[in-house]
C-alpha cells in the first residue's frame, strides 16, 4: 500500500513539474505585437537578388545598406521609430498582418503625420522568431515579373 501511494505521489509530483515548466520553445514565438515589442538592431543584411540587377533603395529611405546597424524602437502599442548609424530618426505606425507561417511585419513611415492618414507601407515576411532575434524578408520588385529579397536580421 506504501508502495502505490509513493508511486501516485512520485507521479502526481512529475505531472506538476512538466506541467509547470515552460511550454514554448524560446524559438518558436508567435508574431504578435508583444513578440516583437522592445528595441532592436538590425545586425546583417543579405540579399537574394539575381545576376545583373542591382537594389539602391530601401523603404524609401536610401541603399539598403545604411539599415545595417539601425536601431528599431518598436511599443506593443504600434507606435515607434527606427534610426539609421547615421542620426537619420522615422517615426512609424508597426502592426503585424496575418498569422503563423503567413505573418508580415507591416509598417507606415509617418513623416509627422497621424497612422490613420499615411495609406502607403511596407511589408515584410517575418520568419525564425525568438526572444531575442528574428527575421524580417523583404520583397524587392526588379521588374519583368521577377522578385528578389532583401532579408534583415534583428537582434535585442
Amino acid at each position: 500500500m506504501r508502495k502505490s501511494i509513493l508511486l501516485v505521489l512520485t507521479f502526481t509530483a512529475t505531472i506538476l513539474m512538466m506541467s509547470c515548466s515552460s511550454s514554448k520553445n524560446a524559438t518558436d514565438v508567435k508574431a504578435s505585437n508583444g513578440a516583437l515589442a522592445g528595441k532592436w538592431t538590425v545586425s546583417n543584411i543579405s540579399v537574394d537578388i539575381p545576376a545583373g540587377y542591382k537594389v539602391t533603395d530601401a523603404f524609401d529611405e536610401g541603399p539598403y545598406e545604411n539599415f545595417r546597424g539601425s536601431t528599431w524602437d518598436l511599443v506593443r502599442n504600434g507606435k515607434g521609430s527606427f534610426t539609421l548609424t547615421n542620426g537619420t530618426k522615422e517615426d512609424i505606425y508597426w502592426t503585424i498582418y496575418g498569422k503563423g507561417n503567413d505573418a508580415q511585419f507591416q509598417f507606415k513611415k509617418l513623416n509627422g503625420a497621424k497612422a490613420r492618414n499615411v495609406e502607403e507601407g511596407y511589408r515584410l515576411q517575418l520568419q525564425n522568431i525568438s526572444s531575442n532575434s528574428f527575421i524580417a524578408k523583404s520583397p524587392v520588385d526588379l521588374g519583368d515579373g521577377k522578385t528578389g529579397y532583401i532579408t534583415y536580421t534583428f537582434t535585442k
